[in-house]
């Protein structure tokens, strides 16, 4: 009986299936450190303010997968009336409900000469964080008819202000609703 000739290939192919696991560790530990949350904060907040590419609800997944190793660095350049993407950065606070952002969304919602569409998100992104708080502050800014009144009426009233919201899994799939 003649014996089959064995391919190069299969003489590998152990070899081969007994590091396809270390391949993948190594791919995965690569990823953590490189675009997961294992990433430099810089480097994600960085990756935020160049993220012209995405679409407008995904441009705040570098920060979400970056999570709170981020938020100083965010709460540092919200009074910077010149930064990009500065009301994603404002949603991106409440989203997460990081309580040491409170003192800057406060600041920036009492500021009578910041835009107005950067102080409903600072209120709504306080609601998020603590709806106690933005219960205290709504009869503050609810007279009057703009957005910001009509905001506090909602939150006063114990209805949803349209707070946004963005899980990590979502960021993390890139997920886009259409």
């Amino acid at each position: 009986m003649r014996r089959r000739r064995v391919s190069r290939f299969e003489r590998m192919l152990p070899d081969i299936l007994m590091a396809a696991p270390a391949v993948v560790v190594a791919a995965a530990i690569l990823w953590l450190f490189t675009v997961g949350p294992m990433r430099d904060p810089r480097s994600a907040l960085q990756d935020f303010y160049q993220g012209e590419d995405r679409p407008e609800e995904q441009l705040c997944d570098p920060l979400i997968l970056a999570g709170p190793r981020v938020v100083p660095l965010v709460i540092a350049d919200l009074p910077k009336k010149g930064t990009p993407h500065r009301l994603n950065a404002i949603r991106f606070l409440g989203n997460g409900r990081y309580a040491r952002a409170l003192p800057a969304l406060q600041q920036l919602l009492a500021d009578d000469q910041e835009y107005v569409t950067f102080r409903v998100e600072a209120f709504r992104a306080i609601y998020q964080i603590s709806p106690d708080r933005a219960r205290q502050l709504a009869p503050v800014y609810g007279y009057g008819r703009d957005q910001l009144a009509r905001v506090a009426a909602d939150i006063a009233a114990h209805r949803d202000p349209g707070c946004w919201t963005r899980t990590y899994w979502q960021a993390l799939r890139h997920q886009h609703s259409e």
